[in-house]
């Protein structure tokens, strides 16, 4: 053979083997691709019976997971698992190892197919994209693990958490049956307390400055949201509560001067003055406040929730804002000079009129303020707000800024609801949902907050419970169901929630608004009709 033939032969066979690497190469960089579904990139290397196991075992999860989604829904699903701490660290352990089984299946792809010659800048290259697979599917993983075990301390600190010192539901509460099919089949009503909590570091003690009873048929889903007044005198004290001693004759004051010290949002403080009297019981402060509430109104308070409305402000730009129909001008923060109702001092800013998205801080001064306006005015914007953000929150903005949510919820949301009910919350949430949620709220168009008349309120709630049962309860109607009267409210607003120091604030006459209070009507309305 002529060298020219040898030259020829040997330049051949380098082609072959060229094209052979290049072959086994893009080979491998399919497999190493297909590995992203676990056990599929195994199929054409050595590996193929353990990449035939991993598939199998996809597929059955597969199958198992969507029968349960069609059994229950994949929101319910979900939620169900949120809120059960068991689930959750079960999650974590499994995403851990399915998510290393994933990896090494990604690794055994890679070594199972790699061409045995090739130059480094390929073997390189191989490697890079077996790196950037393994970290397609350690990234989600660790971000599940991460908010599992987020969502997992936020329920083990929100649900009887330290707000509540560990208050358990009121004896008889009406508790639903996790283990059956309609948890909440017999319950006939649930009614959840909600606490606006207005304590502050400039500020001694607590202060209820919202007080809110959730009304609940379980049945329709249909709740009623009862406000009342913070200003509300002579709240009776049911006799079993150790407070009763001192006012069996409700919660006045005419002793410490005008009167106006015995306010139904001081009961908290007044219980925790009187510790001694509540032995055993870490909080009673709610344990009061829940006990003189049920007896207003006239119902048993089953079970409570306590939010501090400063990490309300977190909420709503976590958000993005909340769009609300501002119908005042209402400043931000401020004092009476010398109490002088006319002069204003010390405020940062104005929320203007108008359909306007207002950031976290605005949000909270729009639900708190009450310098140029009075309380009543206050509690239909703040039932507007809830009306707004049900109808406006974001799940994937939400999700997004969940850590920090979390965090939020975590010192400044505590509930005594027992972890064992919260599928069945989550259930009843749902019926709330699609029955609506109405509101009956006591202003000084329908009561006297100074000498209320007491029967008369639990009558008016009586008739808005049995309203919100009738066939129209759930619809959009904003025609109040009870007896209505007519007229304004012109209460004084009263002084600032909070006074500032600020010397450098200029002091103004108090601009007056078209209305100075936009009193609810004595009816049940739509949440969203507040607005």
């Amino acid at each position: 053979m002529s060298a020219h033939d040898q030259g020829g032969s040997q330049t051949g066979a380098r082609t072959r083997v060229l094209h052979q690497d290049r072959r086994l190469t893009r080979r491998s960089v399919a497999h190493t691709i297909a590995a992203i579904i676990p056990g599929a990139g195994l199929l054409g290397t050595r590996y193929r019976r353990l990449g035939a196991i991993l598939l199998g075992i996809l597929a059955a999860v597969l199958v198992i997971g969507a029968l349960v989604v069609l059994a229950k829904g994949a929101l319910t699903t979900a939620l169900n698992i949120a809120v059960n701490p068991t689930s959750l660290m079960v999650l974590v352990v499994l995403t851990i190892v399915v998510a290393v089984v994933w990896i090494l299946s990604i690794v055994l792809t890679h070594a199972g197919t790699a061409p045995p010659r090739t130059d480094r800048s390929t073997r390189r290259g191989l490697r890079i994209l077996t790196a950037v697979m393994c970290l397609l599917v350690a990234l989600p993983a660790f971000q599940v693990v991460r908010y599992a075990l987020i969502q997992r301390d936020v329920v083990g600190t929100v649900f009887s958490g330290p707000s509540l010192g560990g208050l358990k539901p009121s004896d008889g509460a009406a508790a639903p049956d996790p283990s059956s099919s309609d948890p909440w089949n017999g319950v006939d009503r649930v009614n959840l307390l909600l606490v606006g909590s207005d304590a502050g570091n400039d500020r001694v003690g607590v202060r209820t400055d919202s007080m809110v009873v959730a009304s609940i048929d379980p049945q329709t889903g249909h709740a009623t949201l009862i406000s009342l007044p913070r200003n509300l005198e002579r709240a009776p004290i049911p006799a079993s509560d150790p407070l009763h001693t001192f006012f069996p004759n409700g919660f006045y004051c005419p002793t410490r001067g005008t009167g106006h010290d015995c306010l139904l949002n001081a009961i908290w403080a007044e219980a925790v003055s009187h510790t001694d009297l509540y032995p055993g019981d870490n909080n009673p402060g709610l344990t009061a406040l829940r006990h003189v509430i049920g007896e207003t109104i006239g119902l048993n308070i089953d079970y409570s929730t306590v939010i501090d409305l400063d990490g309300f402000e977190a909420l709503v730009n976590a958000m993005g804002g909340v769009k609300v129909n501002v119908t005042q001008r209402l400043p931000i923060n401020g004092y009476h000079p010398g109490d002088n109702p006319n002069l204003i001092a010390g405020v940062e800013g104005w929320i203007e009129p108008g359909e306007q998205t207002l950031n976290g801080h605005q949000a909270l001064w729009y639900a708190r303020s009450r310098l140029t306006t009075d309380d009543y005015s206050r509690m239909r914007r703040q039932r507007c707000l809830i009306g707004s953000i049900l109808g406006q929150v974001n799940p994937v903005s939400m999700l997004s800024q969940y850590p920090q949510l979390a965090d939020v919820a975590k010192q400044n949301i505590s509930t005594d609801i027992p972890v064992a009910q919260l599928p069945a919350w989550v259930n009843l949430v749902q019926r709330i949902q699609k029955g609506g949620v109405g509101s009956l709220t006591f202003t000084s168009d329908n009561i006297n907050p100074s000498d209320p008349n007491f029967t008369k309120m639990r009558s008016l709630v009586k008739e808005a419970l049995v309203a919100s049962t009738s066939p129209s309860a759930s619809s959009a109607n904003s025609t109040p169901t009870a007896t209505n009267t007519t007229g304004t409210a012109t209460k004084s607003a009263g002084k600032s929630t909070g006074k500032s120091t600020s010397k450098s604030s200029k002091t103004t006459a108090t601009p007056t608004p078209t209305t100075i209070s936009q009193s609810a009507p004595t009816g049940v309305v739509n949440v969203a009709d507040a607005c």
